[in-house]
């Protein structure tokens, strides 16, 4: 398993978990119909879908198998 130090930093990038402060930026492209055709579903997410999606990806802080 990989857990990275966090955040990650560049010059123009910060990389760091997800929080549930996050819910409302997630929510704001998530109920986009542009960007719900790419995701599963492929529907406009309501904000409590946002807020389960943040919640999941919440608990993402390492890379534990293949794919990750």
């Amino acid at each position: 398993m990989f857990r990275p130090t966090c955040p990650i930093r560049t010059a123009r990038l910060t990389l760091r978990p997800v929080t549930l402060d996050d819910l409302d930026q997630v929510y704001a492209y998530q109920r986009r119909p542009d960007v719900a055709r790419l995701m599963l579903g492929a529907e406009p997410r309501t904000r409590e879908q946002s807020r389960s999606s943040v919640l999941a990806m919440t608990g993402e802080d390492a890379l534990r198998a293949e794919g990750d």
